[in-house]
């Protein structure tokens, strides 16, 4: 993958918890897109290893702009 974009509330495990796991074999972007929006789960997300954090409602010209910004930093240092 060249961009994860995940969120915090998944059916099944823990957005944090899968960005903990992904963050132990790679260092591919992660943007957080989730309802949660208190400071204590913005900062926990970035702290996991997040690269980037939205909360819902977004604008998904937003989102896509940074996704690409991203993706600009990321092929930039390869």
């Amino acid at each position: 993958a060249d961009v994860v974009v995940l969120d915090v509330g998944l059916p099944d495990i823990n957005g944090f918890e899968v960005c903990r796991t992904l963050r132990g074999f790679s260092d591919v972007p992660v943007i957080f897109l989730t309802a949660r929006n208190d400071e204590i789960d913005r900062v926990l997300g970035f702290e996991l290893g997040a690269d980037d954090y939205m909360a819902k409602p977004f604008s998904p010209r937003e989102l896509v702009a940074r996704v690409r910004a991203r993706l600009r930093r990321r092929h930039a240092a390869a």
